[in-house]
């Protein structure tokens, strides 16, 4: 069946960058279980289970082409659901995002992809091919949605990542902001059984992947970090094993648990950091690894008489970059909650 589906390449990953460029002829077809497959478009990929169910599951990867490993575990376990070696309990849709980033190595191609989406993309240049392929994803993933059985009462994403940088915590979470809406005790078994215990609570409204399925679509979503980006074939994905397992067990159709087993740390954003002009300054090394701490009174940027300044509580930095241009984010300072 994977043949059917991704010939005359082996895999979903293969077929993916190999046809960057082209257009994709859908294709469906009916596994010898009843569950249907319909391959959408290059990288996007739908099961739909024979039997009632009451959740939609999309699970998404490789928005940043360079962060390979979740691409390497969404393909086998792609291969494992058309072999039929594992059985598909819930509706899911798979995503590869970003077939020209995958194929180039590289992070993007033109811009970054995760800052497209909530109709983001309308605001740029339609003819670049990341902003084409942001405005798909989200039609994609609506019509999931909307094309439900009426059994459906949960909508689900996790859009899975690895960082560019180090992290003194090596998987966490980012859970976008909705107002009103508190973190659930089972998606944080969810995070448990995905070996991610630290969780970021986002505190206003972005313009992420997961941002999109939350605040549009109404999903419990969540940008997941897995660990270091590295090159397809160089991730060791023994070291993914958690999220390997409840991807597969919550697809199979199993039920999360009511609660962690083990404490899920909670951050929330203290200040956004901003490149403010050509003269600011960021006192923040090149090399500091994502969750580093810093004590009250640490500098962390400045831009004239304007100062960053650590208060009376240590804070801890998430994706740095001096690099960014001027007017964006340059960084998240956080606070642990207790």
């Amino acid at each position: 069946m994977t043949v059917f589906f991704f010939s005359p390449h082996k895999d979903i990953i293969k077929h993916t960058i190999a046809n960057a460029d082209a257009a994709v002829a859908s294709k469906h077809s009916i596994l010898s279980a009843g569950t249907e497959v319909t391959l959408l478009d290059n990288g996007v990929i739908k099961f739909e289970p024979n039997t009632a169910c009451e959740s939609s599951l999309v699970i998404s990867c490789g928005i940043h082409g360079n962060e390979t490993a979740p691409i390497e575990i969404i393909s086998t376990i792609i291969d494992d659901l058309l072999s039929e070696e594992l059985d598909c309990g819930r509706r899911v849709l798979f995503i590869l995002g970003n077939p020209w980033a995958m194929a180039s190595g590289e992070r993007f191609v033109d811009l970054n992809m995760n800052r497209l989406f909530c109709g983001d993309w309308q605001h740029q240049d339609l003819k670049l091919k990341e902003v084409k392929r942001a405005a798909k994803l989200e039609a994609y993933v609506a019509n999931f949605f909307a094309e439900e059985p009426v059994t459906v009462n949960e909508h689900f994403h996790y859009d899975c990542h690895t960082a560019i940088r180090d992290s003194a915590r090596e998987r966490f979470a980012v859970y976008p902001f909705v107002e009103g809406r508190e973190l659930p005790e089972e998606q944080k078994a969810f995070l448990d059984k995905a070996d991610i215990h630290t969780v970021l609570l986002q505190q206003q409204e972005a313009n992420t992947f997961s941002s999109f399925t939350s605040l549009k679509q109404g999903a419990l979503s969540f940008t997941l970090e897995l660990g270091k980006a590295n090159p397809f074939g160089e991730n060791g994905l023994s070291r993914f094993t958690g999220i390997d397992s409840i991807l597969r067990s919550l697809i199979a159709g199993d039920n999360l648990p009511d609660a962690p087993t083990r404490v899920v740390d909670s951050f929330v954003v203290k200040h956004s950091i901003q490149r403010s002009s050509e003269s600011w300054e960021f006192f923040v090394a090149d090399d500091v690894p994502n969750f580093s701490e810093f004590s009250p009174g640490s500098v962390i940027s400045q831009d004239g008489d304007e100062q960053y300044v650590v208060g009376e509580e240590p804070e801890y930095i998430v994706f740095p970059n001096r690099q960014v241009p001027v007017g964006q984010r340059a960084g998240l300072m956080l606070r642990k909650l207790e």
